[in-house]
């Protein structure tokens, strides 16, 4: 398996609010999706970067002086709007991979899904609550890179959390398993 340094657990961070976290409460892991996710977004961002310049290339190639059809001022015109256009559509998805975030802290656990810039989803489970943790790596790129989803069941209203495409899932289920353990007292002597 490969390693994935940039997107594994990060223990304990410092400085680290979230909305609804009371003042006793301590954050002991971040968890993000796995960063050979974005690979995806981040491939079709460079092509959409480089569309303008393959179009004037194969205008080119075509004997085509497009500069002669179209004024050079709409050109750059459009152009601008075609960089902006694949800037805004880059940056959402790199705000979309950057706030999903599932934390574990002392009491409970937290999924926060960002799924665009105008909406949000906050789901939580108190560490008593949950009944199994269940880890899933399906498919050759996720054993490949060692990432795969959380399934957390609950006793709750809601039934189950996912933390999907997170790295290393068998240790953020042991992790998450032992924290259950010893909040119910299954270790205690």
């Amino acid at each position: 398996m490969l390693p994935t340094s940039t997107s594994t657990p990060v223990k304990k961070p410092k400085h680290i609010r979230f909305q609804g976290e009371d003042n006793d409460e301590e954050v002991l892991y971040i968890f993000r999706k796995a960063t050979i996710t974005n690979m995806g977004w981040v491939f079709s961002t460079i092509i959409l970067f480089l569309m303008p310049i393959m179009f004037g290339v194969f205008l080119q190639n075509l004997h085509i002086a497009y500069p002669q059809v179209i004024s050079k001022s709409l050109i750059f015109e459009i152009n601008m709007f075609w960089y902006i256009f694949s800037f805004g559509y880059g940056f959402e998805r790199f705000l979309n991979w950057y706030f999903n975030v599932y934390i574990i802290t002392n009491k409970r656990v937290v999924d926060m899904d960002f799924s665009h810039l105008l909406h949000r989803n906050i789901s939580e489970a108190p560490l008593r609550n949950i009944e199994d943790v269940t880890y899933t790596v399906s498919g050759s790129l996720q054993t490949l890179f060692n990432f795969g989803s959380i399934k957390i069941q609950t006793a709750a209203e809601q039934r189950e959390l996912e933390f999907e495409y997170i790295s290393n899932p068998a240790k953020v289920q042991d992790i998450l398993s032992d924290m259950v353990a010893n909040i119910k007292g299954v270790y205690a002597k």
